[in-house]
């Protein structure tokens, strides 16, 4: 990894073959991640509860990514000065109007130098420019981190809300959380 002094932050073509296939490799890396911590915490694992395997799920989410279009939010990346994408995150409408952040997730070695917070602050100016009035989130039990730069940029535990992703095995695992926009 190179350049990482100097990064920015940009809604992604997915149209495009190589950006497509980042987003599908940093969509493998954070589901590998996920299905390991699912394993250790729950028991079970992502391919039990999606009942297919693991990079047919990565595919599946990744075509939803691609559907979703620029005036209701996309899949984002933070590059550094080489162009590497170092950090991925997605912000998507939900059946309420309001917006949803999703897929948080840096590159093992991009961690520490606060991507997760500049991507989560990115996505609230994103949201907000794109005049939602409330962003919400889902997130695991076991995402610590992740937890504490959601509170820290003004995110507060809330119910299960319409539209979240989340499985019925994962929901006892699983906190949600909101935040207005105002």
């Amino acid at each position: 990894m190179t350049g990482v002094d100097q990064t920015s932050f940009a809604r992604t073509d997915l149209v495009k073959p190589d950006v497509r296939q980042e987003f599908t490799d940093l969509s493998q890396a954070y589901f590998s991640w996920m299905n390991e911590q699912i394993l250790t915490v729950c028991g079970f694992s992502i391919p039990d509860i999606v009942k297919m395997p693991l990079l047919d799920y990565v595919g599946y989410t990744v075509g939803i990514g691609c559907k979703i279009g620029p005036g209701e939010g996309g899949v984002y990346f933070i590059r550094n000065s080489a162009g590497e994408a170092l950090a991925m995150g997605g912000l998507r409408r939900l059946p309420d109007g309001s917006a949803e952040i999703v897929r948080i997730y840096t590159r093992p070695a991009a961690r520490g130098l606060g991507l997760g917070s500049t991507m989560i602050n990115g996505l609230i100016g994103e949201a907000r420019r794109l005049g939602y009035k409330e962003l919400r989130l889902d997130t695991g039990i076991f995402m610590k981190d992740a937890q504490r730069r959601y509170i820290a940029a003004g995110f507060r535990p809330c119910e299960q809300y319409a539209g979240a992703e989340p499985p019925d095995e994962l929901k006892p695992y699983w906190i949600y959380m909101t935040r207005p926009l105002d």
